[in-house]
């Protein structure tokens, strides 16, 4: 009885993925579940799903050469992270506040929590944009608001759902059409430019080189569409940026958190210390935007979101964590001398 053979071609042993020249050269260690796992340069494991294994260019190598590589990957795996070093030396800063003084400067701030009016009004915004007639704005009687809410981080979770589609990036990228894709990127920066700062995050990256711009969008779609683990396509969006040398926490957190903010967190990461020394959580992070260091702010952020709900307080998601959070993590400046 004949007996049915894979045509799937071998897996490359040696591979580099142009749009990641950061990584540099990386050696085929498993495959399994339709992925292919590398040790690369850079010192990280990357798993590569089966529709990106096109991406990957063979590299031919003496033996020789082979094993030197393999070499020295291994001892950058084996060697602590640079991350790691840092976190070991880095001395928190004691709280600024108190988590009861955080809750009371929020229900100050916002009469009926997350819910209410006020926050809705100042805070989150309206879902499909301002109120209509006869909806809540925050003013008596549920009047229509007289003048235009600041909220705006709802209308840009909207846009980006809507801007960052899953079918019509992928298309664009099929396409070859980056000018258009960089467009909606650029237009949901700009609905969130509350949240992204002018001078550290939306002018640098506005003047990304135009040769990283597919290298990003490959990573922008892998990132929000992606099947593999989510902390290795994290590490490929801060790697391109990198290499872009326009990467922030906040250019690395804000397409996830807009697009899917009931998983994932927006950081900024001098708030997210304050927060961790309130509550005693360790966050021991590096500088540079790294999966490892996110896992502890999403982790920071969860031990926030369970805190709120033991007071009665009831978030949307992690965007509302978020703005409990830098609403209330400083403590009021005191008023000026007369």
């Amino acid at each position: 009885m004949a007996t049915s053979r894979s045509t799937e071609p071998s897996a490359p042993v040696i591979v580099k993925h142009p749009g990641c020249p950061q990584w540099g050269l990386g050696y085929l260690v498993e495959e399994r579940d339709e992925k292919r796992f590398y040790d690369f340069e850079d010192g990280h494991n990357h798993s590569i799903a089966k529709a990106f294994w096109s991406k990957l260019e063979p590299v031919q190598l003496a033996d020789d050469e082979a094993s030197a590589l393999e070499a020295r990957i291994r001892g950058l795996r084996d060697r602590p992270s640079a991350a790691a070093k840092k976190a070991r030396v880095r001395v928190a800063a004691p709280p600024v506040t108190s988590f009861d003084e955080q809750i009371a400067t929020f229900e100050a701030q916002f009469e009926g929590g997350f819910g209410g009016p006020h926050f809705v009004a100042d805070e989150r915004g309206f879902a499909g944009g301002e109120p209509t007639e006869g909806g809540s704005s925050g003013s008596k009687n549920g009047a229509t608001a007289k003048k235009k809410s600041k909220a705006f981080k709802q209308s840009a979770i909207e846009t980006a759902r809507a801007l960052l589609a899953k079918g019509e990036l992928e298309a664009l990228l099929a396409a070859g059409n980056l000018a258009d894709f960089m467009e909606r990127i650029t237009k949901v920066h700009k609905a969130a430019t509350g949240l992204l700062h002018p001078l550290g995050d939306l002018i640098p990256f506005n003047k990304m080189a135009a040769e990283h711009h597919r290298a990003y969008a490959e990573a922008v779609v892998d990132l929000l569409y992606g099947t593999d683990d989510y902390a290795a396509r994290f590490d490929r969006l801060a790697g391109v940026l990198a290499a872009a040398k326009v990467v922030t926490w906040p250019l690395a957190t804000i397409l996830s958190a807009l697009v899917n903010p009931a998983e994932h967190v927006f950081v900024k990461p001098s708030f997210f210390e304050k927060q961790a020394a309130v509550l005693g959580f360790d966050l021991a992070y590096d500088r540079a935007p790294s999966s490892e260091g996110y896992a502890r702010m999403q982790a920071l952020a969860r031990e926030l979101e369970r805190r709120l709900r033991e007071r009665a307080l009831a978030p949307r998601d992690l965007m509302d964590v978020y703005s409990f959070l830098w609403r209330t993590i400083s403590p009021p400046k005191a008023p000026a001398k007369s």
